[in-house]
């Protein structure tokens, strides 16, 4: 059997005019566990990262710069920036205003995450669900025909993340955003495979990181 460890980016800049960069939390997340990844000598055959400059920076500091495989199907669907434009343009057509409560853009946030993954609406800006688990199933279909009794690491999103989880535990995709939700910022999940056999046996693991670096978004 193989194992694939799935590493999400640290915190990126939710809200900001870049969403597509670490936070200073997300940093100290993804060195925390560059940390623990050294104090157990854990040692990878391949390491792939999605595109985006968040999934190498936190590579970087997790396991260094050397011998990163750049793989595009580890790219997320959509940026941050993308749902929460939506969720406005949500808002604004039902005549509310957008709210000044985290929490409760969070919650219109997570809404435009179940409108993408059920298919209630169409998420502007947003790869579709049928599209997007193609890729990344694809991906993973051709590891398990190419790979044989090796450690792996990937660095990429949640919603990859979850896709994969979700072909792991064999369920359907529209499923995805239940799984989506629940990653935290830097969790660890890990899928073991072969050819003939896939299965999740850690899930959204946040244990290597100090309580106080804990986030979600």
């Amino acid at each position: 059997m193989s194992s694939l460890l799935l590493l999400r980016h640290g915190q990126a800049a939710f809200g900001a005019d870049d969403y597509d960069s670490l936070s200073p939390l997300g940093v100290r997340q993804a060195e925390a566990t560059g940390v623990f990844f050294a104090e157990r000598e854990m040692a990878f055959d391949a390491v792939y990262v999605g595109p985006r400059h968040r999934h190498r920076d936190t590579a970087r500091s997790a396991v260094s710069d050397a011998g990163l495989l750049a793989v595009p199907a580890l790219d997320e669907f959509a940026e941050g920036d993308v749902l929460l434009a939506a969720a406005r343009r949500e808002l604004l057509a039902r005549g509310e205003p957008w709210p000044e409560d985290r929490a409760a853009q969070l919650r219109h946030y997570g809404a435009q995450l179940r409108h993408w993954s059920t298919g209630t609406a169409t998420v502007a800006g947003a790869t579709p669900l049928a599209e997007f688990g193609a890729t990344v199933g694809d991906w993973l279909d051709s590891l398990r025909q190419g790979v044989r009794g090796q450690r792996l690491l990937a660095v990429t999103s949640a919603g990859t993340i979850a896709l994969l989880a979700c072909r792991a535990l064999w369920l359907p995709d529209n499923r995805v955003h239940e799984l989506l939700l629940a990653l935290d910022n830097a969790s660890l999940s890990e899928i073991v495979f072969d050819a003939q056999r896939l299965s999740l046996r850690v899930f959204n693991s946040t244990a290597h990181l100090p309580a106080a670096l804990a986030s979600r978004i």
